[in-house]
């Protein structure tokens, strides 16, 4: 039996996932990164974005909203503010929040707090890729 990743992913409701998996995969500030058995110790900032992990050629998705990512040992903790299992994402109110901040940035208007839009559409968009991939 090869060796496994326990992964952990909390959120201050839960612990969303506890999972003993194959590979994590996610995107931090400076990029996207994979995590295997062995991996050095690591740790960083994520950015919002989609996680996979696999276990046993299962994949499973969950959209996180930034947080932080730390590698020990052969243990992954992400700490996150929001996370959701894509699963259980209401892929209608993601596309409507996605639409409204679009539309949002495109008025350009003054009183558009631009930085908080974008968030928004981040945030929707991350929703929407991790719940594409429900079986």
């Amino acid at each position: 039996m090869s060796k496994k990743l326990n992964l952990k992913i909390i959120t201050p409701q839960k612990i969303l996932v506890d999972e003993q998996v194959d590979s994590v995969y996610s995107k931090s500030i400076e990029g996207e990164f994979g995590i295997l058995p062995g991996h050095i110790p690591y740790m960083t900032d994520l950015d919002i974005g989609v996680t996979e992990y696999r276990t046993d050629n299962k994949k499973e998705y969950v959209s996180t909203m930034g947080g932080v990512i730390q590698v020990k040992g052969n243990t992954v903790t992400i700490l996150s503010d929001t996370a959701e299992l894509g699963e259980e994402i209401d892929v209608t109110r993601a596309k409507a929040a996605q639409e409204r901040a679009e539309a949002l940035l495109r008025t350009g208007a003054a009183d558009v707090d631009m930085n908080r839009a974008q968030a928004a559409l981040a945030r929707a968009i991350a929703r929407i890729q991790a719940a594409a991939h429900k079986n």
